[in-house]
Protein backbone atom coordinates (compact mmCIF):
# COMPACT_ATOMS: atom_id res chain seq x y z
CA UNK A 1 0.00 0.00 0.00
CA UNK A 2 1.19 3.53 -0.75
CA UNK A 3 2.37 5.76 2.07
CA UNK A 4 -0.28 7.94 3.69
CA UNK A 5 0.17 11.67 3.13
CA UNK A 6 -2.16 14.25 4.64
CA UNK A 7 -4.08 16.25 2.03
CA UNK A 8 -6.23 19.18 3.18
CA UNK A 9 -9.88 19.41 2.13
CA UNK A 10 -10.66 21.73 -0.79
CA UNK A 11 -13.95 22.83 -2.32
CA UNK A 12 -12.85 22.99 -5.97
CA UNK A 13 -12.69 19.22 -6.53
CA UNK A 14 -14.83 17.47 -9.13
CA UNK A 15 -15.34 13.78 -9.85
CA UNK A 16 -15.33 12.09 -13.24
CA UNK A 17 -18.25 9.67 -12.99
CA UNK A 18 -17.82 6.38 -14.92
CA UNK A 19 -21.55 5.76 -14.37
CA UNK A 20 -22.60 9.03 -16.02
CA UNK A 21 -24.46 7.23 -18.83
CA UNK A 22 -26.22 4.73 -16.56
CA UNK A 23 -29.94 5.27 -16.05
CA UNK A 24 -30.29 3.49 -12.71
CA UNK A 25 -34.10 3.45 -12.90
CA UNK A 26 -34.44 2.21 -16.46
CA UNK A 27 -31.38 0.07 -17.20
CA UNK A 28 -31.59 -3.63 -16.36
CA UNK A 29 -28.72 -5.07 -14.31
CA UNK A 30 -27.07 -8.14 -15.82
CA UNK A 31 -24.80 -10.46 -13.83
CA UNK A 32 -21.65 -11.51 -15.67
CA UNK A 33 -18.77 -13.90 -15.28
CA UNK A 34 -15.82 -13.20 -17.56
CA UNK A 35 -13.33 -15.89 -16.48
CA UNK A 36 -14.31 -19.58 -16.72
CA UNK A 37 -12.70 -22.82 -17.87
CA UNK A 38 -13.94 -25.99 -19.53
CA UNK A 39 -12.48 -29.28 -20.72
CA UNK A 40 -11.04 -27.35 -23.66
CA UNK A 41 -8.21 -26.51 -21.21
CA UNK A 42 -7.97 -27.47 -17.52
CA UNK A 43 -11.61 -27.26 -16.45
CA UNK A 44 -13.44 -30.36 -15.21
CA UNK A 45 -16.67 -29.84 -17.15
CA UNK A 46 -17.78 -29.57 -20.76
CA UNK A 47 -18.53 -26.16 -22.25
CA UNK A 48 -22.23 -27.06 -22.44
CA UNK A 49 -22.37 -27.95 -18.75
CA UNK A 50 -20.63 -24.71 -17.74
CA UNK A 51 -22.98 -22.63 -19.87
CA UNK A 52 -26.03 -24.44 -18.46
CA UNK A 53 -24.84 -23.92 -14.89
CA UNK A 54 -24.48 -20.16 -15.32
CA UNK A 55 -27.82 -19.99 -17.10
CA UNK A 56 -29.54 -21.76 -14.21
CA UNK A 57 -27.82 -19.41 -11.75
CA UNK A 58 -29.37 -16.38 -13.45
CA UNK A 59 -26.34 -15.06 -15.33
CA UNK A 60 -26.95 -13.26 -18.61
CA UNK A 61 -23.34 -12.60 -19.68
CA UNK A 62 -20.65 -15.27 -19.87
CA UNK A 63 -17.16 -15.60 -21.33
CA UNK A 64 -15.53 -19.02 -21.64
CA UNK A 65 -11.84 -18.17 -21.22
CA UNK A 66 -9.96 -21.42 -21.55
CA UNK A 67 -6.19 -21.33 -21.25
CA UNK A 68 -4.75 -20.71 -24.71
CA UNK A 69 -7.93 -21.99 -26.35
CA UNK A 70 -10.75 -19.94 -27.86
CA UNK A 71 -13.85 -21.98 -26.96
CA UNK A 72 -16.07 -20.35 -29.53
CA UNK A 73 -18.75 -20.21 -30.80
CA UNK A 74 -21.12 -21.78 -28.30
CA UNK A 75 -23.10 -23.43 -31.10
CA UNK A 76 -20.17 -25.76 -31.73
CA UNK A 77 -20.69 -27.00 -28.16
CA UNK A 78 -24.44 -27.50 -28.49
CA UNK A 79 -25.67 -24.24 -26.97
CA UNK A 80 -27.27 -21.19 -28.62
CA UNK A 81 -26.89 -18.01 -26.52
CA UNK A 82 -29.93 -16.38 -28.15
CA UNK A 83 -32.15 -19.30 -27.22
CA UNK A 84 -30.86 -19.07 -23.64
CA UNK A 85 -31.33 -15.31 -23.47
CA UNK A 86 -27.61 -14.89 -22.76
CA UNK A 87 -24.81 -12.83 -24.24
CA UNK A 88 -21.75 -14.89 -25.15
CA UNK A 89 -18.47 -12.97 -24.98
CA UNK A 90 -15.66 -14.42 -27.08
CA UNK A 91 -12.47 -14.79 -25.09
CA UNK A 92 -9.61 -16.86 -23.73
CA UNK A 93 -6.85 -16.69 -21.12
CA UNK A 94 -3.40 -16.21 -22.63
CA UNK A 95 -1.22 -18.06 -20.14
CA UNK A 96 2.39 -17.79 -21.30
CA UNK A 97 3.54 -14.88 -19.15
CA UNK A 98 1.25 -12.99 -16.75
CA UNK A 99 -2.17 -14.53 -17.37
CA UNK A 100 -4.24 -12.13 -19.46
CA UNK A 101 -7.92 -12.25 -20.34
CA UNK A 102 -8.48 -11.55 -24.03
CA UNK A 103 -11.98 -10.53 -25.16
CA UNK A 104 -13.92 -9.92 -28.38
CA UNK A 105 -11.28 -11.55 -30.58
CA UNK A 106 -9.76 -14.92 -31.47
CA UNK A 107 -6.14 -14.05 -30.68
CA UNK A 108 -4.42 -17.10 -29.21
CA UNK A 109 -1.07 -18.75 -28.60
CA UNK A 110 -1.24 -22.54 -28.30
CA UNK A 111 0.73 -24.18 -25.50
CA UNK A 112 1.45 -27.78 -24.51
CA UNK A 113 0.79 -26.94 -20.88
CA UNK A 114 -2.94 -26.48 -21.32
CA UNK A 115 -3.79 -29.07 -23.94
CA UNK A 116 -7.51 -29.90 -23.83
CA UNK A 117 -8.57 -33.01 -21.95
CA UNK A 118 -10.21 -34.16 -25.19
CA UNK A 119 -6.81 -34.22 -26.87
CA UNK A 120 -4.94 -32.20 -29.47
CA UNK A 121 -1.52 -31.02 -30.55
CA UNK A 122 0.08 -27.90 -29.15
CA UNK A 123 3.41 -26.15 -29.20
CA UNK A 124 5.16 -24.21 -26.48
CA UNK A 125 5.76 -20.50 -26.95
CA UNK A 126 7.89 -17.97 -25.13
CA UNK A 127 6.36 -14.53 -25.44
CA UNK A 128 6.32 -11.35 -23.38
CA UNK A 129 3.35 -9.46 -21.99
CA UNK A 130 4.01 -6.69 -24.52
CA UNK A 131 3.87 -9.15 -27.40
CA UNK A 132 0.62 -10.63 -26.10
CA UNK A 133 -0.99 -7.22 -25.58
CA UNK A 134 0.12 -6.11 -29.04
CA UNK A 135 -1.47 -9.22 -30.52
CA UNK A 136 -4.77 -8.56 -28.74
CA UNK A 137 -4.71 -4.93 -29.88
CA UNK A 138 -4.02 -5.93 -33.49
CA UNK A 139 -7.04 -8.28 -33.25
CA UNK A 140 -9.26 -5.40 -32.00
CA UNK A 141 -9.72 -7.04 -28.62
CA UNK A 142 -9.78 -5.88 -25.01
CA UNK A 143 -7.41 -7.17 -22.32
CA UNK A 144 -7.60 -7.63 -18.54
CA UNK A 145 -4.89 -8.85 -16.15
CA UNK A 146 -6.13 -11.94 -14.30
CA UNK A 147 -5.38 -12.61 -10.58
CA UNK A 148 -2.41 -10.21 -10.19
CA UNK A 149 -1.80 -11.28 -6.59
CA UNK A 150 -1.02 -14.78 -7.83
CA UNK A 151 1.86 -13.51 -9.99
CA UNK A 152 3.60 -11.26 -7.46
CA UNK A 153 4.74 -8.52 -9.83
CA UNK A 154 5.65 -5.03 -8.53
CA UNK A 155 3.26 -2.13 -9.20
CA UNK A 156 5.61 -0.66 -11.82
CA UNK A 157 5.12 -3.78 -13.93
CA UNK A 158 1.44 -2.92 -14.23
CA UNK A 159 1.71 0.85 -14.53
CA UNK A 160 4.15 0.64 -17.43
CA UNK A 161 1.84 -1.66 -19.41
CA UNK A 162 -1.36 0.23 -18.59
CA UNK A 163 0.36 3.43 -19.72
CA UNK A 164 1.38 1.87 -23.04
CA UNK A 165 -1.74 -0.09 -24.03
CA UNK A 166 -5.14 1.71 -24.04
CA UNK A 167 -7.03 -1.52 -24.78
CA UNK A 168 -5.69 -2.99 -21.49
CA UNK A 169 -8.73 -1.87 -19.55
CA UNK A 170 -8.32 -3.32 -16.07
CA UNK A 171 -7.32 -6.02 -13.62
CA UNK A 172 -9.11 -8.76 -11.74
CA UNK A 173 -9.50 -7.50 -8.16
CA UNK A 174 -11.44 -10.51 -6.86
CA UNK A 175 -10.96 -14.14 -7.92
CA UNK A 176 -13.34 -16.80 -6.63
CA UNK A 177 -11.25 -19.89 -7.31
CA UNK A 178 -8.11 -18.52 -5.63
CA UNK A 179 -10.19 -16.68 -2.98
CA UNK A 180 -8.17 -13.55 -3.67
CA UNK A 181 -9.19 -9.93 -3.18
CA UNK A 182 -6.36 -7.93 -4.66
CA UNK A 183 -7.66 -4.46 -3.83
CA UNK A 184 -4.31 -3.38 -2.35
CA UNK A 185 -2.56 -3.98 -5.69
CA UNK A 186 -5.39 -2.21 -7.46
CA UNK A 187 -5.24 0.79 -5.11
CA UNK A 188 -1.49 1.13 -5.54
CA UNK A 189 -1.80 1.08 -9.33
CA UNK A 190 -4.69 3.56 -9.22
CA UNK A 191 -2.69 5.91 -6.98
CA UNK A 192 0.19 5.84 -9.44
CA UNK A 193 -1.89 6.30 -12.62
CA UNK A 194 -5.02 8.24 -11.71
CA UNK A 195 -6.59 10.63 -12.50
CA UNK A 196 -5.27 10.51 -16.08
CA UNK A 197 -5.40 6.74 -16.58
CA UNK A 198 -8.25 4.74 -15.02
CA UNK A 199 -7.87 1.01 -14.38
CA UNK A 200 -11.20 -0.79 -14.02
CA UNK A 201 -11.67 -3.58 -11.52
CA UNK A 202 -13.20 -6.99 -12.27
CA UNK A 203 -14.39 -9.96 -10.19
CA UNK A 204 -14.69 -13.46 -11.62
CA UNK A 205 -15.18 -17.05 -10.52
CA UNK A 206 -12.21 -18.43 -12.48
CA UNK A 207 -14.39 -21.54 -12.56
CA UNK A 208 -12.69 -24.90 -12.97
CA UNK A 209 -15.19 -27.00 -10.97
CA UNK A 210 -18.79 -26.24 -10.10
CA UNK A 211 -18.29 -25.20 -6.50
CA UNK A 212 -16.36 -22.16 -7.78
CA UNK A 213 -19.56 -20.80 -9.35
CA UNK A 214 -21.05 -17.62 -7.90
CA UNK A 215 -18.21 -16.53 -5.64
CA UNK A 216 -17.24 -13.42 -7.62
CA UNK A 217 -19.06 -11.59 -10.40
CA UNK A 218 -19.60 -8.35 -12.32
CA UNK A 219 -22.88 -6.48 -12.75
CA UNK A 220 -23.56 -4.45 -15.89
CA UNK A 221 -26.44 -1.93 -15.93
CA UNK A 222 -27.26 -1.81 -19.65
CA UNK A 223 -30.01 -0.36 -21.84
CA UNK A 224 -29.80 -3.47 -24.03
CA UNK A 225 -28.14 -6.87 -23.74
CA UNK A 226 -25.84 -6.85 -26.76
CA UNK A 227 -22.13 -7.04 -27.54
CA UNK A 228 -21.78 -3.34 -28.41
CA UNK A 229 -23.25 -2.27 -25.05
CA UNK A 230 -21.17 -4.58 -22.89
CA UNK A 231 -17.97 -3.76 -24.73
CA UNK A 232 -18.66 -0.05 -24.30
CA UNK A 233 -19.42 -0.57 -20.59
CA UNK A 234 -16.16 -2.48 -20.11
CA UNK A 235 -14.23 0.33 -21.78
CA UNK A 236 -15.98 3.11 -19.80
CA UNK A 237 -16.02 1.29 -16.46
CA UNK A 238 -19.78 1.65 -16.14
CA UNK A 239 -20.25 -1.57 -14.14
CA UNK A 240 -19.57 -2.75 -10.60
CA UNK A 241 -18.27 -6.01 -9.18
CA UNK A 242 -18.74 -8.18 -6.11
CA UNK A 243 -17.10 -10.87 -3.98
CA UNK A 244 -19.57 -13.16 -2.20
CA UNK A 245 -22.62 -14.91 -3.60
CA UNK A 246 -25.09 -12.56 -1.88
CA UNK A 247 -23.03 -9.36 -2.00
CA UNK A 248 -24.81 -5.98 -1.86
CA UNK A 249 -26.59 -4.67 -4.96
CA UNK A 250 -26.14 -1.08 -6.10
CA UNK A 251 -29.40 0.66 -6.98
CA UNK A 252 -28.05 4.14 -7.71
CA UNK A 253 -24.95 6.31 -7.66
CA UNK A 254 -25.30 10.10 -7.67
CA UNK A 255 -22.48 12.58 -8.30
CA UNK A 256 -23.21 16.26 -7.63
CA UNK A 257 -20.05 18.17 -8.51
CA UNK A 258 -21.57 21.55 -7.74
CA UNK A 259 -22.63 20.49 -4.26
CA UNK A 260 -19.60 18.29 -3.72
CA UNK A 261 -21.57 15.13 -2.92
CA UNK A 262 -21.27 11.55 -4.14
CA UNK A 263 -23.89 9.16 -2.79
CA UNK A 264 -24.60 5.45 -3.21
CA UNK A 265 -27.71 3.43 -2.46
CA UNK A 266 -28.48 -0.26 -2.66
CA UNK A 267 -29.67 -3.42 -0.97
CA UNK A 268 -27.95 -5.84 1.40
CA UNK A 269 -25.32 -3.48 2.77
CA UNK A 270 -24.43 -2.65 6.36
CA UNK A 271 -21.52 -0.28 5.76
CA UNK A 272 -20.15 1.89 2.98
CA UNK A 273 -16.47 2.85 2.96
CA UNK A 274 -14.97 5.47 0.67
CA UNK A 275 -11.34 4.86 -0.30
CA UNK A 276 -8.79 7.22 -1.83
CA UNK A 277 -5.13 6.45 -2.51
CA UNK A 278 -5.58 3.16 -0.65
CA UNK A 279 -7.00 4.56 2.60
CA UNK A 280 -10.51 4.82 3.99
CA UNK A 281 -11.38 8.53 4.09
CA UNK A 282 -15.05 8.31 5.09
CA UNK A 283 -17.79 5.86 6.04
CA UNK A 284 -21.45 6.35 5.20
CA UNK A 285 -23.72 6.28 2.16
CA UNK A 286 -22.81 9.85 1.11
CA UNK A 287 -19.41 11.55 0.89
CA UNK A 288 -18.98 15.34 1.00
CA UNK A 289 -15.82 15.44 -1.09
CA UNK A 290 -15.55 19.23 -0.89
CA UNK A 291 -15.10 19.04 2.87
CA UNK A 292 -13.19 15.79 3.36
CA UNK A 293 -9.44 15.60 3.84
CA UNK A 294 -7.04 13.06 2.27
CA UNK A 295 -8.72 12.92 -1.13
CA UNK A 296 -6.05 12.02 -3.65
CA UNK A 297 -6.14 10.95 -7.30
CA UNK A 298 -9.36 8.94 -7.15
CA UNK A 299 -12.27 7.89 -4.96
CA UNK A 300 -14.01 4.52 -4.91
CA UNK A 301 -16.64 2.92 -2.66
CA UNK A 302 -17.06 -0.49 -1.05
CA UNK A 303 -20.44 -1.70 0.20
CA UNK A 304 -20.13 -4.46 2.80
CA UNK A 305 -22.80 -6.81 4.11
CA UNK A 306 -23.26 -10.32 5.47
CA UNK A 307 -23.36 -11.70 1.92
CA UNK A 308 -20.11 -10.15 0.71
CA UNK A 309 -18.60 -6.93 -0.56
CA UNK A 310 -19.40 -4.85 -3.63
CA UNK A 311 -16.94 -2.46 -5.26
CA UNK A 312 -17.53 0.58 -7.44
CA UNK A 313 -15.12 1.62 -10.11
CA UNK A 314 -12.79 4.55 -9.31
CA UNK A 315 -13.96 8.13 -9.78
CA UNK A 316 -11.10 10.28 -11.06
CA UNK A 317 -10.55 13.43 -9.00
CA UNK A 318 -10.12 16.67 -10.92
CA UNK A 319 -9.86 20.38 -10.16
CA UNK A 320 -12.64 22.79 -11.15
CA UNK A 321 -11.26 25.24 -13.72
Amino acid sequence: MVAEVYIAARNDLILVNPYQEVDWEEHAQYRANLHTHTRQSDGLHSAARVIDAYHRAGYHILALTDHDAVTWPWNEHGRDPEELGMLAVQGNEISHAHHIGSYFCDYNIVSRRYLPVIGGIGSAANVTEEEILTGIADSDGLAVFFHPGYHGNPPQFYTSLFSKFPHLIGMEVANGKLRLQDHEIWDTVLTMLMPERPVWGFANDDLHIMWHLGRAFNVFPLPELCEAEIRSAMERGSFYFSYGSAAPVIRSILVDNEGGIVAIDGDGWEEVSWISNGFVIHQGAALDFHNTANIGAYIRAEMSGEGGITYTQPFAVGILQ
